[in-house]
Formats: structure tokens, sequence, C-alpha cells
């Protein structure tokens, strides 16, 4: 019951902190699953379970049942599914790496956030997890001012927003299944060093690199956008535009992390590193990134890259 309470407390203020304050709110909301997550690995199933059900009663009573269903499919599957992954019998018996078991928990949650929309959506006519057109109108009139120019822009966001809300799905779900995943790693092994359950470990980001595959999915997703006009199918146009920049997405981090593994090869002083870190910061050179990361995808790079001993 100690550590119940801590975890209820935590993952309360999280939620309270995504949906009211305004600037941290999309770090609570990211963060919601992992007290639960943690506990579940610290504990076992039935604290994590117990724990689950106080924070479903809590939010019901004290907040509205949407909240509770929020947090019972928005955020309560990823936290289960990455305790599952850390089980040791899990584990042995699938022999999940740390890259199976994060691509599990990014798929669950997926599955879930998009149940959660379409459900949320057919009962309110709102989107739950992202902001409306308005706004985004808002805010980029309060950001970029009031001229013609800007509301040009802002009919064209709001007239597509609706159609690459699956790539944003992917986006949002991918970046809190890794953060809490990691996380809940690090904060496991933080709190009891003789802990046993906790998620298979990812390889260090230098080594990250995806299926080759991928580049034969962007090459037939780039003849599929030449042959399909948006004026022909439109829904068939904007599938291959939502693909294409998912795709994009894996070819960035590929890039990113040769990058990465180049520099450790060079054996590059910190200075050095932290300069190039901010010179990629630069949206200019986040295409080049994506370039980088195709021609390591076609030519695998890290086996025709030599450093000297």
């Amino acid at each position: 019951m100690k550590k119940i309470i801590p975890c209820v407390i935590i993952t309360l203020a999280l939620i309270l902190a995504g949906f009211f304050l305004p600037g941290l709110g999309f770090l609570g909301i990211i963060l919601c699953p992992l007290p639960l997550a943690v506990l579940g690995c610290l504990e076992g199933r039935r604290v994590m379970s117990i724990a689950e059900i106080t924070i479903e009663v809590l939010l019901f009573i004290s907040l509205s049942p949407s909240m509770a269903i929020y947090f019972l499919l928005g955020c309560a599957p990823l936290s289960a599914i990455i305790f599952s992954c850390s089980r040791i019998e899990f584990k042995e018996a699938k022999k999940l790496t740390g890259a199976d078991s994060l691509l599990i928990s990014t798929g669950t949650d997926i599955i879930f956030k998009l149940i959660l929309l379409v459900g949320f959506y057919a009962f309110t006519g709102r989107n739950i997890l992202f902001p409306s057109n308005v706004e985004i109108a808002m805010s980029l009139i309060k950001i970029y001012g009031d001229n013609p120019e800007i509301h040009k822009a802002i009919i064209r966001i709001a007239a597509i927003y609706p159609y690459l809300l699956p790539m944003m799905l992917f986006i949002y779900a991918s970046f809190e299944s890794f953060f809490n995943y990691v996380l809940c790693g690090r904060l496991v092994k933080k709190f009891s060093k003789d802990a046993k359950n906790f998620p298979p470990a990812l390889p260090e980001f230098k080594f990250w690199r995806f299926p080759p595959s991928l580049l034969f999915i962007s090459i037939l997703s780039f003849v599929a956008g030449y042959l399909i006009k948006s004026e022909s199918w439109f829904a068939g146009s904007m599938f291959i535009l939502n693909l294409q920049l998912v795709i994009n997405i894996f070819f960035f981090i590929e890039g990113l992390a040769l990058t990465f593994w180049i520099m450790d090869g060079f054996k590059l002083k910190r200075g050095a590193r932290i300069f190039i870190c901010l010179i990629l910061a630069i949206p200019f050179f986040w295409a080049w990134l994506v370039i980088i990361g195709m021609c390591d995808q076609a030519l695998n790079l890290r086996t025709r890259i030599k450093f000297k001993s």
C-alpha cells in the first residue's frame, strides 16, 4: 500500500498537468503510463491492478467519466504491455529483444489510442488527443500574427489536418511508448538494484537500423504517389502521403543514428559533437538526415565505412 499511494498521486498529478497546465501539458500526458508500469515491474501484477482500479475510481469521482475512460484506454494498456514485456517468463518464452518489446508496446498503444479516438469522436464529435482546427488556427495567429498570408496557411492546414491524423497518431504513440519504455527500465533499476522484472534493454542509439524492406516500401509509395492523383482518388493520395511521412521519420532516425555512429568512430571530442548536434537541430539539415538514412538502408554503410584504430 505504501507504494500504491505514491503511484496514484503521481499519476493523477500528471493527468491534471496534462489537461490543465499549458506548456507542460504534453509532457504530463506522455508520461501518464509511467508510474503504473514502474509499480508493476517492482511489485507485480496484483499491486499494479489495485493501483489502476484506484486511479480509475478517483478519476471517475473527482473529475469525470470521460477522464476515467481516457486513462483506461489511453494510458493503462501501455503500462500493462511494458510490464508484460518485462516479465522473465514472458521474455524467455518469446525471446524478446528490446526492439521487439518496443515495437509491441508501440503497436498496442496505437491500437488502443485508435479505439479511444473513434469512441470519443463517435459520442462527442471531438478529438480528445489532438487540438482542433480552431485551436491550431489560434496558435498560429498568436505566433505569427494576424495577416492574410497566415489566414491562407491556416485554411490549408485546416483542410488537410484531418487526413494527417494517422501519421500524427503514429508519431504520438511512438514517442509515448519510447519515453515510457526507456524511463521505466531506468527507474526500476534505480529503485531496486536486484530487480529482475524490467523491460529488455534497447541497443545503443548509434546502432539503430531499420529493416531494408523499408526502402522498398518507400520506393513503392513514391511510385504510387506519382500514379495516384488527389483529383482522381483523394483518400488514396492521403494514405500515400501519410505512409511517406511515416517512412521519412524512420529514415530520419536512422540517419541520425548513423551520424552518431560516425562521430563515435572518429572519436570526436565533446565540443565537436555538441557543435554537430547544434547544426543538426536546424530544420534545414533534417532533409539531409533522411537522405543519409536512405543511403544506409540501400548500402548498409556501417559495414562499408572503416575507421583507423
